[in-house]
């Protein structure tokens, strides 16, 4: 009975996790007129909600990693434990720390899941921006000097966003090297 409740739990861990990723991925993802796009006229809307999305789902994410980080120490020790009594006692030892194991490896695909698609959304928003610097870099502009001025900035604007882009999938990367590597420990 208490092998079935820990599944089911499990489970239920599980679902919640999946349909909160993909709500959170859905409203970062969804094109509404709620945002405020950029009058530059390239092409890159910029949603001021983008910020408060990317927190709640980097928020989910952490809650996440620490759940399995609490798991899989619970597991370590666990396993380096001597355990002491009837045959029963000792296989249901075992099968909890199996089912700990399942949630770890379930929530391990959930956040691992989360992370390429962010990743994949990162790299949609970086290519869009590589489009766009890309038009615009042989381009000579005509005008007073303020509209010269902010021409050059937006340029600027584009090339800054697309390195703390990087850096964002950078990070996104080792996370996921991290996630895969704590696993073979």
């Amino acid at each position: 009975m208490k092998i079935v409740k820990k599944t089911w739990i499990a489970i239920l861990a599980l679902a919640t996790a999946i349909v909160a990723a993909c709500t959170s991925a859905k409203h970062v993802n969804e094109d509404t007129t709620g945002g405020s796009a950029s009058a530059d006229g390239d092409g890159l809307n910029v949603k001021n909600n983008d910020k408060i999305s990317a927190d709640s789902i980097s928020a989910r994410r952490a809650e996440l990693q620490a759940r399995l980080e609490k798991l899989r120490a619970t597991i370590r020790d666990r396993e380096m434990s001597c355990v002491y009594g009837s045959p029963e006692v000792i296989q249901s030892y075992s099968a909890d720390t199996r089912a700990m194991r399942h949630e770890a490896d379930s929530l391990q695909k959930v956040l691992l899941d989360m992370l390429e698609s962010e990743k994949d959304s990162l790299y949609k928003r970086l290519k869009s921006i590589d489009e766009t610097v890309n038009g615009r870099s042989g381009e000579k502009v005509y005008g007073p000097p303020e509209m010269i001025n902010k021409y050059n900035a937006r340029n600027k604007d584009l090339r800054e966003k697309h390195d703390s882009l990087q850096n964002e999938i950078d990070k996104i990367d080792r996370e996921i090297y991290n996630i895969k590597n704590n696993n073979r420990q």
